[in-house]
């Protein structure tokens, strides 16, 4: 019994120990094609990360440019629903259940 608890120590120091995340494959130890072809494929694979780096950067706009927001057409959030009474406070349209918060029932 007493053994018990030093094994599941063991284990979970075991356990944690390892790297975290992708694995490097490591250099061949002989075979000068092989070394060649594992440093152009780490080249690549280094100019390959550089360059998805670089395209997730947002576009500046041009120094002659500037944003104009009155030039945009409204956002769809804004345009009234077909259908919709223009007035908030004014009665639904037919269908719309009863809004208990603008119009509450009656007491009785």
């Amino acid at each position: 019994m007493t053994r018990a608890p030093w094994i599941l120590a063991g284990l979970l120091a075991a356990a944690a120990c390892g790297k975290v995340g992708p694995l490097d494959r490591p250099a061949p130890l002989y075979g000068e094609k092989a070394k060649a072809k594992y440093e152009a494929d780490k080249r690549a694979a280094a100019e390959a990360k550089a360059k998805a780096e670089r395209d997730d950067q947002p576009e500046s706009l041009p120094s002659d440019r500037t944003y104009d927001p009155n030039a945009d057409p409204s956002p769809q959030r804004i345009l009234p629903i077909p259908g919709q009474n223009p007035s908030v406070n004014g009665p639904a349209p037919p269908g719309v259940l009863p809004d208990p918060f603008n119009d509450p029932p009656p007491h009785g």
